[in-house]
């Protein structure tokens, strides 16, 4: 028994290493190449650039994070030349969302409750493509949104739970269709996840059209340029029992978000190289 122990050990710890090997290969691995910035809240406006652009006071309220200037008669130029929220001070991008309310009180996404503090996060990975897809910078000047802003039922809003979800500010609850009805930290969280497959075709307005979500890992062949995946995070202290909430688009399935990328190109081209296309995840750069 004893000289047979030795091959049947070795051929385990064999066999356990392959199937590790193939395990961390998985696209949905544990790592996350990629960075994070903390971009605080700025303002809110009935203004959309994206979607009503030039047309102040045309839009539902929204709330913006990221940029200082983001209004409905913003420019590439006054947005890349105005002030940011972002701890990275190259990323004068705009990230935007509806206003939340609960019981018809608007909560705006900043404060604390109970000591637990708000945190506005932006994340830029590459975790919903092929491990080895190379990932193209966002080109400057495009122009998103995310989710569908007039469904009337959450099925005419079919990223909800997946790309764009609810939960609690303790990642405890997965990913929700809409709010949870209690959060033991006082504060919700709403994730929105940006596609990020593109066509090639820059219009210089609302590029929705021309960017899709990936499927199975990769990119449409209509599709086939991979950009980072841009996922922003809202927080919302509302107490333990989360109320009736509402957004200015209307019921929660109604949710959705935009960004407008106006970085200074050259940081975010080096971030995309530096990070993304080499497997690395860099934290929360500073400069």
């Amino acid at each position: 028994m004893r000289s047979n122990s030795r091959p049947m050990l070795v051929l385990l710890v064999l066999t356990l290493a392959v199937a590790g090997t193939f395990l961390g290969s998985s696209p949905a691995s544990a790592s996350s190449p990629g960075w994070l910035n903390k971009c605080g809240y700025t303002h809110s406006l009935m203004d959309d650039p994206i979607v009503f652009p030039d047309k102040p006071d045309a839009s539902h309220l929204h709330d913006f994070l990221g940029n200082k200037s983001t209004k409905a008669s913003s420019t590439l130029d006054s947005m890349r030349s105005a002030g940011t929220t972002c701890t990275l001070a190259a990323d004068t991008a705009g990230y935007w969302a509806p206003a939340l309310f609960r019981n018809g009180t608007k909560v705006s996404p900043t404060g604390s409750w109970a000591g637990h503090s708000t945190r506005q996060q932006i994340y830029y990975r590459d975790n919903n493509v092929a491990a080895g897809t190379h990932i193209n910078t966002i080109p400057a000047d495009l122009r998103l949104v995310a989710g569908q802003g007039h469904a009337d039922s959450p099925a005419e809003n079919p990223k909800l739970g997946k790309e764009i979800y609810w939960g609690c500010s303790d990642n405890s609850t997965g990913k929700l269709v809409a709010p949870p009805t209690s959060c033991s930290s006082g504060i919700i969280t709403l994730h929105i996840g940006f596609p990020n497959c593109w066509d090639g075709v820059l219009t210089h307005s609302n590029d929705t059209a021309h960017v899709v979500y990936p499927s199975s890992y990769k990119c449409p062949a209509a599709f086939p340029k991979a950009l980072p995946r841009v996922i922003v995070r809202f927080e919302y202290p509302v107490g333990t029992t989360t109320g009736k909430i509402t957004l200015s688009s209307g019921p929660t399935y109604t949710v959705h978000g935009d960004f407008w990328n106006t970085w200074g190109q050259a940081r975010l081209d080096r971030l995309v190289a530096d990070c993304l296309n080499v497997d690395k995840d860099c934290g929360t750069p500073t400069s």
